[in-house]
């Protein structure tokens, strides 16, 4: 099998993540009540359902042309992003942001295994393919092209090597649209989804991810890694 034979090959995150199966979604909005309920209580979470509402009309004003003009044009992933946004103001209303920060974690460490598992390719689609390495790489590349070509993300390929493909992200929309929105503390959970859910899909490929900076934390890109093992 080649590697543009994947599933979601070259596709941008723009197109899957709101295309996500309904079943899903709804799989998805159960596990994060569940987290925010353990989290906030009863009345905790009913105060929590009359604030997002309201953060999400006050979010919904601001001016978002910015993140268009980078070429975004999908109104259905930034309403997607502003929504989580909006919960994560919520939380943070309530709780104060550091700990909306940790809660917002925990909601990421219970929905990016489902997710990711969604959009991207499953080990057995892999089976039959003789560098696996190669195969991973390529799709990577392919994807943040697609990625930069949606206005995603801006990048360069610092080292695409027989040992590993290191990208540097030096803007990303996840973390620009709540950022522009006042609140780019909501994009951390994102950051965080993808330290709990790469180093284990990675491992069977003889895989590690690597990163020591991103965007949403203050650095001035994100370094992605993915090298071979060599242990």
């Amino acid at each position: 099998m080649e590697a543009r034979q994947l599933k979601n090959y070259g596709r941008p995150y723009s197109e899957t993540m709101p295309a996500l199966p309904a079943p899903l979604r709804k799989r998805l909005r159960r596990q994060s009540a569940r987290v925010l309920l353990e989290e906030l209580g009863w009345w905790g979470m009913l105060r929590l359902l009359i604030l997002i509402p309201i953060e999400k009309r006050r979010l919904k004003r601001v001016d978002l042309d910015s993140v268009r003009a980078r070429g975004l044009n999908s109104e259905s992933f930034i309403d997607l992003i502003v929504d989580r946004t909006a919960v994560f103001a919520a939380t943070a209303r309530l709780v104060g942001m550091e700990r909306a920060r940790e809660i917002h974690r925990r909601i990421a460490e219970q929905v990016s295994g489902p997710v990711n598992r969604e959009l991207l390719p499953r080990g057995e689609e892999f089976e039959g393919v003789e560098d696996l390495f190669a195969a991973f790489r390529s799709y990577m590349l392919a994807f943040f092209e697609a990625e930069r070509a949606a206005g995603l993300h801006e990048y360069s390929v610092i080292e695409n090597s027989d040992d590993a493909v290191a990208i540097n992200v030096s803007y990303c929309a996840f973390c620009e649209i709540p950022k522009t929105l006042g609140l780019v503390e909501a994009c951390d959970s994102g950051c965080h989804a993808d330290e709990v859910f790469f180093p284990g899909f990675l491992a069977p490929f003889g895989l590690r991810f690597v990163r020591t900076q991103t965007l949403a934390r203050g650095g001035d890109h994100c370094d992605f890694r993915f090298e071979r093992r060599r242990d």
